[in-house]
C-alpha cells in the first residue's frame, strides 16, 4: 500500500468515526481540547497541529484517557518504559515534502498542498500511544489550568490585538455576523445581543479564522468559496468552524457555544460522505489560519526536532 493509499484509508476511517458522532448529536470539531489544553507530544512538548490535534483529542475522550498526551512507540522506550500489551496505537498524519522530477505525475491532493510550487507533498502515517496505554513510566503532569471569567476574555481581547497588520476592520451593528471579503470587513451585532462574552468571542474568531483566506493573507479564498452549498464554500465554513475552536481552546472557552440543529448535523454527514478528505484538509488549514492570528510564525521558523520528535 503506498503513500496515497494509506492516507486515503486514514481519511476514510476517520470520517466514519465522525459521520458516527455526528448521527449521534455530537460534533468532535467544536471542542479539540481538555483542561490540560491541546494534545501535545509527552516527551518533545510540542503540541500536534491541525488534523492531528482535532482527531487526538477526539480519541482522549473517546477512550476516556487521563490527558491528552502521546508517545511514540519508540519514544516510550527511550523513557525505560513500554506500550503495554494488546494496546492500539492511533495514527496521526504529517506531510513529506518532496521535490517534483520531471513529467512525474502529482495525486490530485499533493498537487493541491504543493500550491503550484513544484514541490509535493507526500502523506505520512506515524503511529502514537497515548501516556495512559504507557506503563513503567513515572509521568510528571501539569495541573490542569482553570481560567477565571477576566482571565478568559483579557486572553480572547490579546488574541483579537495579536492578529497581525493590517488586520481586518471590525464593525459592530445589524443582526448578522460576517466576513466581507472586498472590504476587508467583519461584520458583528453588538455584544450586548449575544448570550455571553464567550459567545460574541466563538462568533468573532470564527469571522477572523475567514478573514485570514484574504489573497493579502494566507491566499485560500477561489471563486467557488462564495457560492453557498458549493464544496469549497463547505470546506471553508468548516476551515472557519475548527480554527475557531482552536483559537477557543487558546483562550480557554470552555462552554458550548455553537448551535448543532438537526438540519446542521445532517449537513455535514452529507458532505463527509461526499469527500472524505475534508476533515483533514480543513483541519490543516484551519490549524494554519489559527497561527496566523496568533502570529505563531517566529515559532515555526525554530529549527526542526529530531525526525522522530518532529513526526510525533
Amino acid at each position: 500500500m503506498n503513500a496515497f493509499e494509506k492516507f486515503n484509508q486514514l481519511a476514510e476511517q476517520v470520517t466514519n468515526e465522525v459521520i458516527t458522532q455526528l448521527e449521534q448529536g455530537k460534533v468532535p470539531w467544536q471542542k479539540p481540547w481538555t483542561s490540560y489544553g491541546l494534545p501535545k507530544n509527552y516527551l518533545s512538548g510540542r503540541h500536534y497541529e491541525g488534523f492531528n490535534a482535532f482527531y487526538l483529542h477526539y480519541i482522549t475522550e473517546e477512550k476516556h484517557f487521563t490527558t491528552p498526551y502521546f508517545l511514540t512507540y519508540k519514544q516510550a522506550k527511550e523513557l525505560c518504559g513500554h506500550v503495554k500489551k494488546g494496546e492500539k496505537g492511533t495514527p496521526i498524519l504529517y506531510w513529506k515534502i518532496r521535490e517534483e522530477k520531471d513529467g512525474e505525475n502529482a495525486d490530485e491532493q499533493a498537487e493541491e498542498e504543493s500550491g503550484g510550487t513544484g514541490r509535493k507533498f507526500v502523506p505520512f502515517i506515524w503511529t502514537v500511544f497515548n501516556i495512559d496505554q504507557v506503563e513503567d513510566v513515572d509521568f510528571a503532569l501539569p495541573a490542569a489550568v482553570e481560567r477565571t471569567e477576566l482571565q478568559v476574555i483579557e486572553a480572547c481581547q490579546k488574541v483579537v490585538e495579536s492578529y497581525p497588520l493590517p488586520r481586518p476592520h471590525i464593525v459592530h451593528g445589524g443582526a448578522q455576523a460576517y466576513y466581507a471579503p472586498v472590504s476587508d470587513r467583519v461584520q458583528l451585532p453588538e455584544l450586548k445581543y449575544f448570550v455571553s462574552p464567550h459567545a460574541y468571542h466563538a462568533t468573532l474568531f470564527h469571522e477572523l479564522i475567514h478573514s485570514t483566506g484574504h489573497p493579502h493573507r494566507l491566499d485560500r479564498f477561489t471563486e467557488k468559496t462564495s457560492r453557498f452549498g458549493d464544496e469549497d464554500y463547505s470546506k471553508e465554513e468548516l476551515i472557519a468552524e475548527m480554527g475557531a475552536s482552536f483559537l477557543c481552546a487558546f483562550t480557554g472557552i470552555r462552554e458550548a457555544v455553537f448551535e448543532n440543529s438537526v438540519a446542521y448535523l445532517q449537513g455535514w454527514v452529507s458532505k463527509f460522505k461526499d469527500d472524505k478528505a475534508m476533515l483533514i484538509y480543513a483541519g490543516t488549514r484551519a490549524f494554519k489560519a489559527a497561527s496566523y492570528i496568533l502570529d505563531l510564525k517566529a515559532e515555526e521558523s525554530k529549527p526542526a526536532l529530531p525526525a522522530v520528535a518532529t513526526a510525533a
